[in-house]
């Protein structure tokens, strides 16, 4: 069966310090919404083992599927692989088909400790290949562990897709030129008529000058456009 919920957890101090603007939840969201798969939570936390384990116990509980992103490499601040077979109670092993991946490419003399570190995922996995790297990701059970590259991370989120969804997600925005405040209340009662049709209200810019967009997005397309014509016809007695 498809996965109809999701969650992503983005793995590494370097988002949480400023120092990298995060991509691959952005990229994950638009990717679940066009598959039909509801993203439900995104979570940032640090490179901190205890953190991992616990964020993700709770999170794969919670919904059909955890996609996490960073903290796979070859070095010390590298604990997503462990924290993850620990968050399953599982060893980690050097798997061999990554092993003959990585001699095959750099040769025996290239195989320091770092190559090596990255041969090691939770016993029971199933690798995520792509592309874009020859270390793969990997899946266990309801949990997909992908790198933190933005290139490699949407290579490998490219090859686990049909794993999500099954209706996609229509979007459909329409620009206002008036305050939120004018018409709240009227689109909080058109709301309150579907309930299969997001509806929200992104303002752009306030004050004398005020814009923004409405925003409406289902996976029925009927009551989409009924509940658009709705939003129009409300904005034009306004």
């Amino acid at each position: 069966m498809p996965h109809l919920t999701a969650a992503i957890l983005v793995i590494g101090n370097e988002v949480l310090s400023g120092r990298t603007r995060e991509a691959n939840a952005y990229l994950a969201a638009q990717e679940m919404f066009a598959r039909g798969c509801k993203l439900a939570e995104i979570a940032i936390i640090p490179d901190e083992h205890d953190s991992i384990v616990q964020t993700l116990n709770r999170l794969r509980a919670a919904y059909d599927a955890v996609i996490t992103s960073g903290g796979i490499g070859p070095t010390h601040d590298d604990i997503t692989m462990q924290a993850v077979a620990d968050a399953f109670g599982v060893g980690v092993i050097e798997h061999k088909f990554i092993v003959k991946a990585m001699v095959d490419y750099y040769g025996e003399d290239g195989m320091n400790d770092g190559r090596m570190r990255m041969t090691r995922v939770p016993a029971g996995s199933t690798l995520i290949r792509c592309e874009k790297t020859i270390a793969p990701g990997i899946r266990i059970d309801n949990v997909y562990v992908l790198a933190g590259v933005p290139d490699i991370f949407a290579s490998q989120l490219a090859s686990i897709l049909d794993d999500f969804g099954d209706t996609p997600y229509q979007r459909h925005e329409i620009e206002v030129h008036l305050a939120e405040s004018q018409f709240a209340a009227a689109l909080t009662a058109i709301q309150q008529q579907f309930d299969d049709v997001e509806i929200g209200s992104y303002p752009a810019h306030c004050g004398p000058n005020p814009d923004g967009k409405i925003c409406l997005s289902s996976q029925h397309p009927a009551h989409l456009q009924q509940a658009i014509e709705q939003v129009e016809a409300m904005l034009r007695q306004l």
